[in-house]
Order: structure tokens, then sequence, then C-alpha cells
């Protein structure tokens, strides 16, 4: 077998119990304990580009740096997930049976044993008793938060850490959790779009990135200046707005607009539309609303619950949005909120080795230590439940996003719990809820074309889970494959 050239940075890693597998070539790959996944990485990052002559040399500087050790494995550009049922993210039934063929880094062809043959090339992955469905959408993380306690501190000490070494980390972990695509709503600008880059280039593992940039406030205090932009007064929002279109953000997004006047939100907002990108704001309090409806904002996060329910006043500016025609999105972000108690009482959700993967050491031991007194208040699930239904009712589209990295919501655990307090909080029907978080998604970010739902000719977002989410959305907790653009990021091989 002659030495294949191998081209940093390297596809991807396979998971198998407590072990990662890291791809080298069609021949080749490397296996390491999980804890070491972040010394793998700096280990390769120490090299742009490595021919065959070298390949030897490599490894002995990542069994020395890592303990990894070689092994054997088999192409897979071209892959068939055959046997389980299919779920494929526009709403319609599941498919028992199904066959999904992936040719490269886009789905081939989606059908049934018995009617969609296997070409003899592909590599054949049974899905048997199991879920084959899209990536999922988180429409609201933010990647420069790891899980601590308090955020200030946060802010001080690891700001300058963001872009290397925890950002590399909490992509890591929301792939691992299934999250194929996520909207990052607030982050500093030279870090995000740096990682969102990076993941588009194949330099680190994570999802597909669609990046607000630092969020959009009035004065901020000192220790907040590298995540949000002064936007208070036409000539802040004029420019901040537009360094941001320069920077090519995928969405802006506005917090406390309370404290700005009209004219500033609907200045962000112009610029915005003007280029095709939606604005997202806070929606905590009724003043946010109110001021976000008049200034154009098109999506509120969150669900305030300092009101027992919203104003008729209110819910008629809302209501008048949707008659003229104009969709308004929801991201409620209840999955925290709602199952703060579960997290209470089953502390192991936050101690899970998951919510730490890729992580320097003293770090995931700061963020430990900061959990030790983790006791945060009873959200008013009543209320969230009545405006939620309030929302609906006026003809609002929500949209599933976690809020994942705050304290007590880890990225590797947020998408699920998240999905899991639609159905049992919320009552959502399970197949809407699953639309909602991937086709519905993908539509709203303007990629429907491309990504969302598993159909031939799109990219192959795949994930694969044993059991039924639409029996129980728990499953969703560990995903068994997660394939990125036809690569397989994270699986047990079978």
């Amino acid at each position: 077998m002659a030495l294949v050239e191998m081209v940093l940075p390297l596809p991807h890693l396979h998971r198998s119990g407590a072990k990662f597998y890291l791809r080298l070539s069609d021949q080749l790959a490397l296996s390491f304990p999980k804890e070491n996944i972040n010394k793998v990485g700096k280990a390769l990052l120490k090299f742009d580009r490595v021919f065959a002559g070298l390949l030897a040399s490599i490894i002995q500087v990542l069994v020395f740096c890592t303990g990894v050790q070689a092994q054997s494995t088999l192409a897979e550009d071209k892959i068939a997930l055959v046997g389980g049922t299919l779920i494929d993210g526009s709403g319609a039934p599941p498919l028992a049976n199904a066959v999904l063929l992936i040719d490269g880094e886009r789905i081939a062809g989606v059908g049934q044993l018995g009617s969609l043959s296997v070409p003899d090339d592909y590599t054949v992955i049974s899905t048997e008793g199991r879920t084959v469905m899209p990536g999922l959408w988180d429409m609201h993380v933010h990647l420069l938060y790891a899980g601590h306690t308090n955020n200030r501190y946060w802010h001080e000490i690891y700001t300058s850490r963001f872009a290397d070494d925890i950002m590399p980390a909490t992509a890591l972990q929301l792939l691992q959790s299934g999250v194929t695509s996520a909207r990052d709503l607030g982050a500093p600008p030279e870090s995000v779009f740096l990682i969102r880059q990076q993941i588009e280039n194949g330099e680190i593992l994570g999802p597909t990135v669609y990046a607000a940039g630092p969020q959009l406030t009035p004065q901020p205090p000192e220790w907040a200046q590298y995540y949000r932009r002064n936007i208070a007064g036409q000539v802040n929002a004029t420019t901040q707005a537009r360094a941001l279109i320069e920077l090519q953000a995928d969405v802006l997004k506005v917090s406390n607009a309370e404290e700005l006047t009209v004219d500033d939100v609907r200045t962000v907002t112009d610029i915005a539309h003007s280029q095709g990108l939606l604005v997202t704001a806070h929606g905590r309090t009724d003043a946010e609303i109110e001021i976000g409806l008049a200034g154009g904002i098109d999506e509120f996060q969150h669900i305030g619950t300092g009101s027992e329910a919203y104003p008729s006043s209110l819910m008629q500016l809302i209501e008048s949005r949707i008659a003229n025609g104009s969709s308004l999105y929801w991201t409620p972000t209840i999955g925290l909120p709602l199952r703060i108690g579960a997290a209470n009482e089953d502390r192991e959700l936050l101690d899970d080795p998951e919510n730490y993967l890729g992580l320097p050491a003293s770090i995931a031991e700061d963020v430990r230590n900061s959990l030790l007194n983790y006791d945060p208040a009873q959200a008013a699930t009543d209320i969230i439940k009545a405006k939620v239904t309030q929302l609906q009712a006026a003809g609002v589209t929500l949209l599933v996003g976690t809020d994942s990295g705050l304290s007590g919501n880890p990225h590797a655990q947020g998408m699920w719990q998240e999905m899991l307090a639609w159905v049992e909080e919320l009552d959502m029907d399970p197949m809407v809820t699953i639309y909602t978080a991937t086709g519905l998604a993908a539509q709203v970010m303007g990629m429907n074309e491309q990504v969302g739902t598993l159909e031939a000719g799109k990219l192959a977002d795949v994930i694969v889970v044993a059991g039924n989410p639409l029996l129980d959305m728990a499953v969703l907790r560990d995903p068994e494959l997660v394939i990125k653009k036809g690569r397989i990021s994270f699986g047990l091989e079978r």
C-alpha cells in the first residue's frame, strides 16, 4: 500500500465508546482517548501541509504529544444508511426501512429497501432499530460560554482565549450533540467570525456557524465591550451595523432595546434588510418588544416572566404585524428555564464529561468549580407556557434555540433538552418540533435549497439516534452518528 499525501486539516473524527478515531487517509486513522482531543487539535495545527514522506514523523509527534495509536479503516466517500426509520425534516410521515445514499458531501438518493438499491461501491451502515434524520439547527447559541456561573469573571479572565481554546471546544460539543448548524447570537467579532471560517475551511470540527458578531446594545459596561457594541444614536447605529455587514455577519442582534430609541433600532434593521439579513432582538420585556416591533425587528428571543401575560395592546401590535403579511419569528429558549428542576435533581447532567469535551483541563476545572454552588431559582413555568400560547394564537412562527453555553445549559445538552421541553412542557407535536429544528430553521436562514431536509441533491447533514424521537425526544441526547456535509464527524463503527 502506497502512502497517501496527507493535507491538513484532517477530515473528521469517529467516536466509539471512550475512544476517538482521527482519520488521516482512506487507509489510516489514529485512535486516542477523548480527554486528549484538545491536545490532538493543537498538535495538528502546528502543520500546514504534510507530504507522504513525512507521515511517519508526524505520527511519532502525535504519539509523543497525545498517546495516539494507528488503526486501519475504510473509505467513506460513499455511504449508505440502510434499514432504519427516516424522518426527512419536512414534516412528512416517517419512512420505514429507509435507504439514504450519500455521495461526497451531498445526498444521492432517498428511498426504501426493495425500491432503492445500494451501489456496490458504497459503504453500508446498518441503521436498523434507529432513526435517521437531518442534523439539528440550534438558532441561539453562545460559543464564547462554556457553562461558568459568573459571566463577568468569564469575560475578564478568558476573552483572550475564546478563539484558541474555548470556542473550538464548544463548537465541537455542539457538533457531537447532533447540531450541524448553529446561530451564534453574541460574541467578539474577531473570535466568532474566525471560528466560522475555520469550521468552513475544515480546520476545526463544528457545526456550520451563522454568526451575528457582537450584540448591538446601549453603551455596555467595560467588561462587556468585547461582545457588545453601542448603537445609541443613529451615528453609532449606522457605524456598528455597517461594520458587521462588512464582516459578513449572517444575522444582527439587538439587546436591551428598551434603552434605545425606535430610530436607533430602525437604523440597524434598514441596513440589515438592505443586505437581505434578519435582525433578532431580546424580547424579555414588553418595552423591548414594543420598540422592536416599531423598529422593524424580525424575530425575538426569550420569554420574559415580569408579567403574567402579554398585554392586549402588545398582542394587537403583534397581530397587526402578521396581518400585514410580515412574518414574525420567536425563539423562546424555554428548555433551560423549564428544566431547571431536572438539572437540580440530576446533577449528572452538569457533570457529564461531554460538557467539557475539548476544553483545556484548567478551564474545565474552573467551570466545574463554579457549578458546585449552582442553585438557580425556579422559573415561572406557568407564565412561560401562557405566553407561548399567546404567541401561537397570534400566528407567530416559533423557532428552536437553546441559549446554550450559559450555566446549567451546556452545549452538549442544550438541544435535546430544548426539544424535550417543547414536547413535554409545551405539549408540542414531536414531528412539528423536529421540523422546526431542521427544515424550518434552514428556510428562515435562507438555506433550505441546500440543507435542512433529507432530499437528493442537498448537503448531507445527518444524524442517527437509537430509538424513536417521535415517542421519546430524549433519544436525541447521544446521537450514534453525526454526519456533516457527507463526512462522519462522530460515530460508532459497525
